[in-house]
């Protein structure tokens, strides 16, 4: 198992968001969020994954998630993300990635294998 850090680097982001979320729609995903100070939220459990939208700095400083099959089931907001990881298999396929926003709220999207 490996893993994968963006941070700092976000004119990079915007191109790899756009590769994963070509590279793995239509995987069953469940998101999790986990607040700062308060307990663990399910959000979302084995949902088709259709894409992260990103919008930078300058224009909305926010990702959305969103999963569903030929028509969004569920989205959820990030507001100001300052990291973005990735865990992946032996393989390299992506199990989980997990987006960090300025409070250290943490959202971690989880892959089904």
């Amino acid at each position: 198992m490996g893993y994968t850090v963006y941070n700092t680097h976000w004119s990079q982001v915007h191109t790899h968001i756009s590769l994963f979320t070509n590279g793995n729609k239509g995987r069953l995903v469940s998101i999790t969020l986990f607040n700062t100070g308060a307990s663990n939220e399910t959000l979302a459990e084995e949902l088709p994954f259709m894409a992260i939208d990103y919008d930078p700095i300058k224009k909305g400083d926010d990702m959305v998630i969103s999963l569903g099959g030929e028509s969004i089931a569920f989205s959820h907001t990030i507001d100001a993300s300052v990291e973005l990881w990735e865990t992946h298999d032996d393989k390299g396929v992506v199990t989980s990635m997990e987006i960090v926003d300025q409070n250290n709220n943490k959202v971690t999207l989880t892959f089904s294998q």
